[in-house]
């Protein structure tokens, strides 16, 4: 390969590896959304309207 050829691979493989790491990062973040907004869900489920949160001695 000539220099410029490799400086357009080099390059390719770069932006290759932060396309990536934003996918890695993208997917992490939905699972980190998704378990939350289900943790909430499931408090609130819980409880009941007349029930209270602390518990009676």
């Amino acid at each position: 390969m000539t220099a410029p050829q490799e400086r357009a691979a080099g390059r390719t493989r770069r932006v290759r590896e932060a396309a990536q790491a934003l996918g890695v990062r993208a997917v992490l973040l939905a699972y980190w959304g998704t378990t939350s907004l289900l943790a909430r869900c499931r408090a609130n489920a819980r409880t009941g309207v007349g029930e209270s949160v602390r518990r009676k001695a």
